[in-house]
């Protein structure tokens, strides 16, 4: 059991999933031992119960509180029996691609929230350490490299390449996993070209609708800094609040169909 339950705790921090360890510190019930664990996803499943039904409801109802607060702590559910209830939470990482002029201050203003930066381009002389301090810099194909990195529900993505056909490239890989987040900067007009050219290619309206586009929230932004600030706003909505806040603040101001 304890190495099932160990061979699950890395398959959830390898999807990038946020989940409740909730281990049994102590016990007097011949219910439950001590050392027993239990797995409690953010959106509510639990996985290796503990003890009878009663128990284990109090147990997830613990544990979806240490989430949605992001505390970990020792609680005592019922005379003698002492859980511990740890947070695990992936980091999260930002993948920006394209190293132009946004990528700077974004990639700037990322790390200063709390994101973990890959900046990624094609071009040896953007995509430069020197240009963005205290990321990592992929000077490789977009593509290609895209589809041998470890997106996941952690990770949030932002297509900001200097043409369409980069963007079709970025986006083909992108959408084959499961992200945080996708974000696509250009026009209307740009947008709905690559959009177009992508279900052409076979992918499916519903997960095109995933991407946010244009991107940032619609605080009327034009400098780089600005635009980089607004991207910066929405990836904090999307973190804190979810995808479907960050939607309402865009339908608000007209701009998601």
């Amino acid at each position: 059991m304890i190495m099932e339950i160990t061979a699950r705790v890395n398959e959830l921090i390898q999807k990038g999933k946020t989940f409740c360890l909730a281990t049994v510190i102590a016990s007097d019930s011949t219910d439950i031992a001590a050392g027993q664990k239990a797995i409690v996803l953010d959106n509510g499943p639990i996985e290796s119960e503990l003890g009878d039904g009663q128990l284990s409801l109090a147990v997830k109802a613990l544990a979806l509180e240490a989430i949605n607060g992001n505390k970990r702590g020792l609680v005592e559910i019922k005379p003698g029996v002492h859980v511990f209830f740890d947070l695990i939470s992936p980091e999260l990482k930002l993948i920006v691609c394209g190293a132009g002029h946004i990528a700077i201050p974004l990639s700037r203003f990322a790390r200063d929230v709390g994101f973990r930066v890959t900046v990624l381009d094609d071009r040896d002389d953007f995509a430069h350490p020197s240009r963005f301090p205290g990321c990592e810099v992929l000077a490789a194909d977009f593509a290609v490299t895209l589809r041998d990195l470890n997106l996941n529900h952690s990770t949030f993505v932002v297509v900001i390449t200097r043409g369409h056909e980069h963007d079709a490239d970025c986006l083909k890989e992108i959408l084959k996993k499961e992200t945080a987040y996708i974000g696509l900067i250009g026009s209307r007009r740009r947008v709905r070209f690559v959009l177009e050219m992508l279900q052409k290619q076979g992918i499916a309206q519903e997960r095109l609708q995933d991407v946010f586009t244009p991107i940032g929230t619609p605080i009327g932004a034009e400098s780089p800094a600005e635009i980089a600030l607004s991207i910066i706003a929405e990836l904090v909505c999307v973190r804190r609040k979810g995808s479907q806040q960050a939607r309402t603040l865009r339908d608000a101001v007209g701009i998601d169909p």
